[in-house]
């Protein structure tokens, strides 16, 4: 029985731009007329013709808002189509950008497309390369057409006018005459958060009142009718409004500002003045990413309150760089909620390391590690055995080349690039003659920090990933789950040190993971935070000698004694009027005044520097009981 013939079903395709002699024999008749005609000559190849007109009278082929192509597209999509047939390319499209387009959507579905008087047929090797010239051309146009946009842009900022896109706070776009427009109800809003940045100096402090006013960002909503409503403010928000030349009646662009069209909403003064604070106050230097620090423990940190992941970055002050880990779900609170907030990178890569070396001189670990080790080295040797065959052989291949060929120089070239890679490999080799022994592992592993310090970040990364499942801190602990793929004996050994808790962790779905829970005390020392271990005093961690200095909760409550004297004295009658000679806010003055109805044992502790962790200037400002007992019980824990 002879092969049957594959059937290819055969669609045709025909446009024109104007609707002239669509009455009687036009070109759509004249095109279809001809693709069908080609279509027969490949009757043998099994091509038959769709009853189906995809015909286009009138319409542009520089869009693809036609309807025959709707339903054409639409076709290829259900699978009806094997084959689409055009007079000429440009009966398809006019537009690159379009014409690539379909043809991603015609490769997605297995349809080829065949131009009758061209030679371009995608079912064959030639067709396809014309089309591929066709993409690089698609892709030549819209690198034109983006610099164009962006030229566009530039020019309109640089005579300040707005480009679309969301409108600030404050503002509103006028429909008709593409401006920016004030509202006022939106500008105070601005104008207050610029006010009281300026005066408080405090992004925090600034979040906290607008809140509580109830003031709220920006909501909008899009041309496609998508509603995003207004939010609480957050340091992104505040930050990114305080950092916007659009209120102060320029437009930014690239580093340079320019004259806007629209007015401003607040004055010149107090733009620059926010400015120089804004720089004043910035953690790092301008254009310093804060996000390129790498850490070992990166993606194991975990927050035992909230459960969110903690991050690494960094403050800088006098050239000296403060590095910690932020609990990431906090900084985006509009007010600080956990407890830990930041830890002391230094201390707790310290602490973590302290781990790891009691992990690796326990001997079921330096057993397993011995395994490990040997299994490496066995897996590495083999492949650098396979690679000397190969390059072996190939060497080989090339000195027969040499005995009958007169390419001499290039072969031999090819040769001696052959034999170096043969004697690296020879080399590496060389270097699995000695024997790694248990007695060097318990050497190497005895003094884990000075491995650590020779180790490349990479490498320190990996190997903390592959002891530890995740970190859990805490303000008073800190609980390691350690993977020990089944060795049960790891923890009667680390038992032996009674100031860590062990214990297995089987939840289900972690098995065998052994936690150890380290109990840590955080401290304040030299206005810096410092993570103590058991059987550790102060003195004993890297703080040079010094003793404790206040911190900023301690400036908080000599500022609530002086005002309070400023009150006690007569010098002012109530809150309102302090507040207004200190030009600050009337509910801040207010909570920071209820700082001095705190017991002199918590001030002390404070002024000292002593506080836990816990004891943050939030808590204070909502939660103070009149009973000192009460507020030792609460407060200090």
């Amino acid at each position: 029985m002879a092969d049957e013939k594959q059937i290819k079903n055969c669609a045709i395709y025909t446009r024109k731009s104007n609707e002239d002699g669509m009455d009687g024999f036009s070109s759509l008749d004249s095109q279809r007329e001809s693709a069908e005609n080609y279509i027969r000559s490949q009757k043998h190849s099994g091509w038959v013709i769709l009853p189906e007109h995809y015909d286009d009278g009138g319409y542009s082929g520089g869009n693809m808002e036609r309807p025959a192509l709707k339903r054409l597209l639409a076709d290829v999509e259900a699978g009806k189509i094997d084959i689409i047939l055009l007079y000429k390319m440009d009966r398809l499209s006019r537009s690159l950008l379009d014409f690539m387009k379909l043809t991603e959507i015609l490769e997605q579905h297995n349809v080829s497309f065949v131009s009758v008087t061209q030679d371009i047929n995608t079912s064959t090797s030639s067709g396809r390369m014309m089309l591929n010239i066709l993409m690089t051309f698609g892709q030549f146009e819209r690198e034109i057409v983006t610099e164009r946009i962006r030229d566009s842009i530039a020019g309109a900022k640089r005579r300040g006018k707005y480009c679309g896109g969301v409108p600030p706070l404050g503002y509103d776009a006028n429909p008709e005459t593409k401006k920016l427009e004030i509202n006022l109800k939106e500008a105070a809003i601005v104008r207050e958060a610029f006010e009281l940045y300026v005066k408080l100096g405090s992004g925090q402090d600034v979040i906290r009142i607008l809140n509580e006013k109830g003031y709220r960002t920006k909501g909008w909503t899009s041309h496609k009718g998508r509603c995003h409503e207004n939010k609480e403010f957050t340091p992104d928000s505040l930050y990114r409004l305080l950092n916007n030349a659009v209120y102060s009646g320029q437009v930014h662009h690239k580093g340079a500002f320019y004259a806007g069209e629209h007015k401003a909403i607040i004055t010149p003064e107090l733009w620059e003045r926010s400015r120089q604070l804004l720089k004043k106050n910035a953690p790092v230097p301008a254009g310093v990413k804060r996000n390129s620090i790498a850490s070992p423990f990166k993606g194991l940190l975990q927050c035992g309150y909230c459960g969110g992941s903690f991050g690494i970055s960094y403050s800088q002050k006098n050239e000296h760089r403060y590095m910690y880990y932020i609990c990431i779900k906090d900084e985006d609170r509009a007010e600080r909620q956990c407890p830990l907030s930041r830890v002391p990178a230094g201390d707790l890569d310290r602490v973590i390391l302290q781990q790891m070396s009691r992990i690796f001189k326990t001997p079921s670990m330096l057993v397993q590690a011995y395994s490990e080790v040997q299994k490496v080295e066995m897996k590495q040797k083999t492949a650098l055995i396979a690679r000397q065959q190969e390059l072996e052989e190939k060497q080989k291949s090339i000195r027969e080349k040499m005995n009958n060929s007169d390419k001499l120089a290039e072969l031999r070239e090819q040769f001696m690039e052959v034999n170096q890679l043969l004697n690296e490999v020879k080399s590496q080799l060389s270097g699995f003659g000695r024997e790694f022994s248990s007695l060097d592992l318990v050497e190497t592993c005895g003094s884990i920090e000075t491995v650590w310090a020779e180790l490349f970040p990479v490498e320190r990364y990996r190997l903390a990933h592959l002891l530890f499942d995740r970190i859990i801190l805490y303000a008073d602990r800190i609980m390691l789950d350690v993977k020990t793929l089944g060795l049960k004996s790891l923890m009667r050994e680390l038992k032996a040190d009674e100031s860590v808790t062990v214990s297995v962790l089987d939840d289900g779905q972690q098995k065998d993971v052994i936690r150890l829970t380290v109990p840590v005390v955080i401290r304040r020392r030299d206005r810096r935070k410092i993570i103590i271990l058991p059987g550790e005093s102060v003195d004993d961690t890297d703080s040079g000698g010094k003793v404790n200095e206040p911190g900023t909760l301690a400036q908080h409550l000599a500022r609530a004694h002086a005002w309070m004297e400023i009150l006690e004295s007569g010098k002012v009658a109530t809150v309102t009027k302090l507040a207004e000679k200190l030009n600050l806010d009337r509910s801040y003055v207010n909570k920071t005044l209820k700082l001095v109805n705190l017991s002199p044992e918590i001030q002390k502790t404070i002024l000292e520097g002593k506080e836990p962790d816990s004891l943050t200037l939030k808590r204070l400002r909502h939660e103070i009981p009149d009973d000192w007992e009460e507020q030792k019980k609460v407060l200090l824990g």
